[in-house]
């Protein structure tokens, strides 16, 4: 028994006490004449005994219990790593071991559940998808980064907060309650319309407990608003050129059978007709052209097969000044060369020139009789700037952002009219983009429009090009 264990490890010390109270309390008496004193004498002593017979008891017993207390106590605040020394008696060691043994199965278990914690944090925070959870009550359980920045939600402010505090959103929430009541995976779009619009894919999963009880529901985001806008462009893309080549084609065909039905037996007529099927003809290949042009200068981008090396842009520049000047001259525009165009960077010379060709091609398309064009180089802290001025009829603010996409055209009668395919702005996109730089554009109506080609200068980090369908 353990209390019988106890006991006989106390037991010498118990027996030295009594041997020498007896020899203690044996010299008293022989000493002491009265009996009454001898009485009062021996109850005195025998109380002093008891309480020096506890006191080693309790010093057995009290202080390992204290010791246990404390590591328990430490144990509850997680301090699991420090160990509780053995005592002397067999039962606390026993139980000390025992403590030992649990803070230590206590530290594994909550080690290894921190490091499962700390690699779904890691996991959940890389992904480039929003990952949102909930419970029943539609209240947030956790919410990674990606999804704090698609919903514009502090991901460790709004735990424990219902999901209609967070994102006001009346599709999100309508996504999130049949996530929440449905066996089966949904899926679907929501639509978020802060400063602009954007569209989410949702994947939504009812969480469920071992039992099978709902407890709440996953939802997975990812924004695919810059995919639809490609599907957008992609099909319009599709549209535009069906649209561009059938209307020379449908002129053509139509002037033939003019022709066959008796026109070509007028001379007169024959000859008009022919010259406009000559035009359309043009305009056909010049479509054409400008398609294969742009899709050759994809390609080679896409493959790195353009050839950059540097050279002053000045020849470039000069080049595309005299392709344009003949129509200039027959609207009376100036083209003027302003700036420092000894700047060196690296271009590819040809691809470069199309490019400023094309923008000085609108400007002077869209200038005024007898207006000006500035072609201007400027050099910044990190790039060099190539700018096209006009001060021509300028461009509603509606159009700029759109100005660059394949077959756009402002106004579509008057450039058809002036002979423009709708490609050129496009190409020079897509000239600008295998420059490792960026085009831009500034415009008033009225105040005319500026284009500037940003190009790194020599040794300045590139501008990280972004291919799109435009």
């Amino acid at each position: 028994m353990p209390g019988e264990r106890l006991f006989w490890r106390l037991y010498p010390r118990i027996l030295c006490l009594l041997v020498a109270s007896l020899a203690i309390l044996g010299w008293l008496f022989r000493t002491l004449d009265s009996t009454s004193a001898k009485l009062l004498f021996g109850g005195l002593a025998t109380g002093a005994l008891a309480a020096l017979f506890s006191w080693i008891v309790s010093l057995s017993v009290v202080d390992p219990l204290t010791r246990l207390r404390d590591a328990v106590r430490a144990y509850a605040e997680g301090e699991l790593n420090g160990k509780l020394h053995a005592p002397e008696s067999v039962e606390f060691a026993e139980l000390a071991d025992s403590f030992n043994e649990m803070a230590r199965r206590l530290a594994e278990r909550i080690s290894g559940l921190l490091r499962r914690n700390n690699e779904q944090e890691a996991v959940l925070t890389s992904m480039v998808e929003g990952v949102l959870a909930v419970d029943t009550e539609e209240r947030v359980i956790s919410l990674n980064l990606a999804a704090g920045r698609l919903l514009g939600a502090n991901p460790k402010e709004v735990q424990g907060r219902n999901l209609q505090e967070v994102v006001r959103n009346a599709d999100l929430r309508r996504f999130v309650a049949s996530a929440l009541v449905c066996k089966r995976p949904v899926e679907g779009d929501v639509v978020l319309r802060n400063l602009q619009e954007r569209v989410l894919q949702a994947h939504g999963t009812a969480l469920r407990d071992p039992a099978g009880r709902g407890i709440g529901a996953v939802i997975v985001l990812n924004d695919v608003s810059r995919l639809r806008q490609l599907e957008n462009m992609r099909r319009d893309f599709a549209a535009n050129v069906s649209h561009e080549l059938k209307t020379p084609i449908t002129s053509i065909k139509g002037f033939v059978e003019t022709l066959l039905d008796g026109a070509m037996r007028d001379p007169h007529d024959a000859e008009r007709f022919l010259r406009i099927i000559a035009r359309q003809a043009d305009r056909l290949n010049a479509i054409i052209e400008d398609l294969l042009s742009l899709s050759r200068i994809e390609t080679e981008a896409e493959a790195a097969d353009i050839e950059l090396e540097t050279v002053a842009l000045n020849e470039t520049l000069t080049a595309a000044i005299h392709n344009c000047e003949a129509k200039a001259a027959e609207r009376g525009v100036r083209i003027v060369l302003e700036g420092n165009p000894q700047f060196e960077t690296k271009i590819n010379s040809p691809l470069f020139e199309q490019a400023v060709t094309n923008l000085l091609d609108n400007a002077v398309k869209y200038s005024n009789q007898d207006g000006r064009v500035e072609l201007i180089v400027v050099h910044g802290e990190n790039e060099i700037l190539v700018q096209v001025r006009d001060h021509g009829c300028g461009i509603a603010e509606e159009h700029l952002s759109r100005l660059f996409e394949r077959f756009y055209r402002v106004d579509k009668a008057r450039s058809r009219k002036l002979g423009g395919t709708g490609l050129g702005l496009a190409i020079v996109k897509h000239i600008v983009l295998a420059h490792r730089g960026k085009v831009t554009v500034e415009s008033k109506e009225e105040a005319g429009s500026t284009f500037t080609i940003h190009l790194p200068a020599p040794g300045a980090l590139a501008y990280a090009p972004r291919i799109a369908a435009g």
